[in-house]
């Protein structure tokens, strides 16, 4: 009796020891950013995954190993046979390019000078710190804290003197452009965003509608002051577009601000979030094209869909914030914007 109590307590012992390393063991792998590894990254670039989670911890900064794989992609590929400094960080130590041929010390160089950054500037996000990963730390005083295209843009352009070069890059093709600035590259968030896998949430959804409720609640805002001068402008534009960027700062979402709508639709899909407009949901950013140009004009948030019909709340409606409806098949809408 005694042996057999000895064997039930040493089995139960294993199981919980087993249930503890199986728990424990995975959640080295889970990005506490709410980020993930793409699957559509080479086996070249995943070879270097943990050595870049164990330097990234040493640092803690686990929750951008995501983005610093897609840094390796985009600097080498993760060929370190062909270039050893595969996070192309030698300049960055005042060095020479392809100074450093160990690839282990460029992912320990690269991880820190990342890191470096994001702990001086611990709340900008991490599109903004890949952002100045290739421009230099200067970017970050330029900047804001929330990732931007149109800054990054217009720091290269700031930077180059406005000289341009041909750039045929698919993702620059994908939001209209075929040159770059010749400084840096003003596109090299958007290529690292390629290889970040960024789950869609019922949250989200909850979280930017509950943050538009929350502007409605404090009045209409007529003539939009607020949130042109939240983006940076000095006097009054048409702010449909603003009023979505803010709710969605506000609810920390993923997603780049925008003051033009056809910018927005150009994000949403060169990253894969255009939704048709059969295919409506509560929390997502609906795009309406009022003269029948193709060409967006509008903007705002669906707050539900019910009966075949799409209600909204939107910023500039008549200069204000406001609540509407919509039939499901409307000829305005264009599509929309899932987060």
């Amino acid at each position: 009796m005694k042996l057999t109590k000895i064997s039930i307590g040493g089995a139960l012992l294993f199981c919980f020891l087993l249930l503890f390393l199986i728990i424990g063991g995975s959640s080295d792998s889970i990005p506490a950013s709410g980020s993930d590894i793409s699957a559509s990254l080479p086996a070249a670039v995943l070879r270097w995954k943990d050595a870049v989670q164990k330097e990234a911890q040493k640092n803690e900064i686990s929750e951008a190993v995501p983005y610093l794989l897609g840094i390796i992609m985009v600097e080498s590929g993760g060929n370190a046979e062909k270039t050893p400094d595969i996070f192309q960080c030698s300049e960055s130590q005042g060095w020479a390019p392809n100074t450093i041929t160990d690839t282990q010390q460029s992912i320990e160089i690269g991880v820190k000078y990342f890191a470096d950054m994001w702990k001086k500037y611990p709340d900008y996000d991490l599109l903004t710190i890949c952002q100045a990963y290739n421009y230099g730390s200067g970017y970050l005083s330029f900047c804001e804290r929330t990732y931007s295209l149109e800054l990054a843009i217009a720091f290269s352009k700031k930077q180059s003197n406005g000289k341009t070069i041909s750039y045929q890059n698919p993702v620059a093709l994908a939001l209209n452009y075929d040159y770059r600035y010749a400084y840096g590259n003003m596109f090299y968030s958007q290529l690292i965003k390629q290889y970040i896998s960024i789950p869609s949430s019922g949250k989200n959804n909850s979280a930017l509608v509950t943050a538009a409720l929350k502007e409605l609640s404090e009045g209409p805002h007529e003539g939009g002051n607020k949130y042109w001068l939240w983006y940076g402008f000095t006097g009054r534009v048409e702010w449909c577009a603003i009023f979505v960027s803010y709710c969605t700062s506000q609810a920390k979402l993923p997603m780049e601000k925008f003051a033009y709508c056809p910018t927005g639709i150009n994000q949403f899909k060169a990253n894969n979030q255009w939704v048709t407009k059969d295919n409506p949901q509560s929390g997502m950013i609906i795009f309406f094209d009022w003269d029948g140009d193709t060409v967006s004009d509008h903007v705002g948030i669906v707050e539900k869909v019910e009966n075949n019909s799409v209600h909204t709340i939107e910023g500039n409606s008549e200069n204000r914030i406001a609540k509407r409806i919509y039939e499901k098949k409307s000829d305005y809408i264009l599509g929309y914007g899932s987060l």
